[in-house]
């Protein structure tokens, strides 16, 4: 079973701009391998767009995070929250049907009030260091353990309501 047995492609996308507006986080559903099923993209902010840019930044940033969370609410069937290698936070929430693990929804792009961005994990990654990441980080906003747990409370609703 796929995540379009469940509801159409244009409705998943429709979520995601749903929550993208909630929160501002870039919002996703991933399918059971953690790839993204539609094109959406909506940026939290100007870092994550230069980390994306660049295939080294996807491989050791993004699709690391992608496949710890893949599979830590695969195993566990619960809401994971926990930052990316580039510092920020991010949460995923677990789509099962008749307990079939079918992907996740979730959102990263933001930092935890005590959280940093972490430009010299990011520069070694994509082998660049003059990117004016300084500049780019005043774009990251702050997101609170509270706020975070609303967002994956809105994300499971709406899950429970389209499984029924």
């Amino acid at each position: 079973m796929n995540l379009t047995d469940i509801i159409p492609l244009e409705k998943w996308e429709a979520f995601e701009k749903e929550l993208y507006d909630r929160s501002g986080m870039n919002a996703c559903v991933y399918d059971n391998q953690g790839n993204r099923i539609t094109s959406f993209a909506a940026w939290a902010n100007e870092v994550c767009p230069t980390i994306k840019s660049y295939p080294e930044g996807i491989a050791a940033v993004c699709a690391v995070a992608n496949q710890y969370f893949t599979k830590e609410t695969a195993k566990t069937k619960q809401p994971v929250v926990d930052e990316c290698d580039a510092g920020f936070v991010k949460f995923a929430v677990p789509i099962f049907y008749k307990q079939e693990f079918l992907g996740t929804v979730g959102g990263c792009g933001h930092i935890l009030p005590d959280g940093e961005v972490e430009t010299f994990f990011i520069e070694k990654a994509i082998g660049k260091d003059d990117l004016e990441l300084e500049k780019k980080i005043g774009t990251v906003k702050n997101i609170s353990e509270n706020d975070i747990k609303k967002l994956v409370d809105f994300v499971q609703k709406y899950l429970n309501n389209i499984l029924k």
